[in-house]
């Protein structure tokens, strides 16, 4: 994510959509912040109220993973004090851990309450005569930080079941794929081309393809086909995020292949990786759930990607899909256990452009 600078509690609500890729409603969310740096954002759907406790205190010992410093809760509300014991309890449980609460945060029919509006900065009930009516969200093209972030191409979907949709198969796209992957089963079913002159293109810099990813039906087929040698696999993974997959344990003769097919080099930023993503997005789509390990592949290599970037969102949903398509399919079960329990990339963006 492009660093901005926040200095409100307006403002972090104005940047939470573009954190997490979509605009928020009914739920909470947790932004988390360690050494002055805004860290992971966790979110939750509103669960009903016999199950709040329980979600709560998963919630909160997935949160205290990351070790924060400082978190700012918000809830998402379309009725009044739904996310009142999530909200409640969560707060109790990072005071305990000795995190300091920025603000306590509640969002409905685009206003927002927060510590300001309360009888004493202790309270998270009860409001003071002037704030009944709370404050409106704020205009975000009126937000510096948001403005940094559009320019840098960031725009949230409508809403969470757009995010999913992002890697869910697109059956007017994906019947041709079907079609040329029974071919290539059929013509070289014990044989796996790596095709790293495809995958290049995938790996492009920013700003050299753009977002989209143009290949024919049997393109498609080649590069799906080429994932299930794991060791190529991982060594995409590696190229496309190297804080995911350290690059010096590809092996040597996929480096050769893909140093010389795409000689801009692996990814070195965020930034570029976004733009991978997108890439990778584009073929997930095409792929048909019929064709499991192949589904399977390419939704774990999209999750790796974006749970690198900090996109828990997209990175859950991929990682779904393959379990969904694909039960027991070991690098998408190693990943989701790393975004259940929150636990992100040893290595720095910043290490890797070094």
């Amino acid at each position: 994510m492009t660093s901005v600078k926040i200095t409100t509690t307006g403002e972090f609500l104005a940047v939470l959509p573009h954190q997490l890729g979509h605009q928020l409603e009914d739920c909470v969310v947790v932004a988390m912040v360690r050494d002055k740096v805004l860290g992971p954002v966790a979110r939750t759907d509103l669960p009903c109220e016999r199950d709040a406790p329980a979600l709560a205190a998963q919630f909160l010992a997935s949160l205290l993973r990351v070790e924060p410093e400082l978190a700012l809760i918000v809830g998402y509300e379309t009725v009044p004090g739904a996310s009142r014991t999530v909200r409640h309890r969560l707060h109790a449980g990072l005071r305990r851990a000795g995190v300091g609460i920025i603000d306590h945060v509640v969002v409905r029919d685009d206003s927002w309450w927060g510590a300001c509006c309360r009888p004493s900065p202790r309270s998270l009930d009860g409001l003071v005569p002037g704030h009944l009516t709370g404050h409106a969200l704020p205009d975000p093209s009126r937000v510096a930080a948001v403005a940094e972030l559009v320019v840098n191409g960031s725009a949230p979907l409508a809403s969470r079941d757009e995010v999913s949709a992002l890697v869910a198969e697109d059956r007017a796209a994906s019947a041709g794929v079907r079609e040329a992957l029974d071919r290539l089963d059929g013509a070289c079913a014990d044989t796996v081309d790596p095709v790293p002159d495809l995958w290049a293109r995938v790996l492009a810099p920013e700003g050299t393809r753009g977002e989209r990813f143009e290949a024919t039906d049997d393109e498609v087929a080649r590069m799906l086909h080429s994932l299930r040698d794991k060791q190529w696999r991982d060594a995409l993974v590696a190229c496309m995020s190297a804080v995911m997959f350290p690059l010096d344990l590809v092996d040597d003769a996929s480096s050769m292949l893909l140093a010389a097919a795409a000689p801009a080099g692996p990814v070195r930023s965020a930034t570029w990786s976004r733009a991978v993503l997108q890439r990778l997005l584009s073929l997930t789509r095409r792929v048909p759930d019929g064709c499991a390990q192949d589904a399977a592949a390419i939704c774990t290599v999209t999750a790796c990607v974006a749970w690198g970037i900090g996109n828990g969102s997209t990175a859950g949903d991929a990682v779904d899909r393959a379990l969904w398509v694909r039960p027991g399919y070991t690098l998408a079960e190693y990943l989701g256990r790393l975004i259940e329990f929150q636990v992100r990339p040893r290595r720095q963006w910043s290490d890797v452009a070094a």
